[in-house]
């Protein structure tokens, strides 16, 4: 059975659909604190082609640094939306409608904020989780 979640940037001009979401999880890296002016990013993981801009595709700008995934932002309302590499997408958890996941790991721990009290039962990578 085929998943499809919306998405959109909080002005609602870019909006996007995630189909087949393959796992959620936490980014705590400095990277993601600064994007996201948090802990950290909850994100939802998805393959290249599964993920399609539905509208506004104009609006979206990328910033880009050598050696790490490119990010997307809309130039209307400065939502951060999503980061892009190895052909994959992880797309900010709080841009998708009615997400079904629940968190399966937090990685780069190593990197948090010292402010940051990580709860719940998902493990906890100091860097990235292995892969499957």
């Amino acid at each position: 059975m085929s998943e499809t979640i919306n998405g959109s940037c909080l002005c609602g001009q870019i909006t996007f659909d995630v189909h087949e979401p393959k796992a959620m999880g936490f980014c705590h890296c400095t990277r993601c604190q600064r994007w996201s002016g948090g802990a950290g990013s909850a994100e939802i993981e998805v393959e290249g082609t599964d993920f399609e801009v539905t509208g506004g595709q104009e609006l979206i700008k990328h910033y880009t640094e050598e050696g790490f995934s490119s990010v997307a932002f809309c130039s209307n309302c400065g939502s951060s939306l999503y980061a892009f590499g190895d052909g994959k997408y992880y797309v900010g958890a709080g841009t998708l409608q009615d997400v079904k996941l629940r968190p399966q790991y937090h990685m780069m721990v190593a990197y948090k904020a010292p402010w940051d009290e990580i709860s719940g039962d998902a493990p906890q990578y100091p860097e990235s989780p292995p892969e499957d």
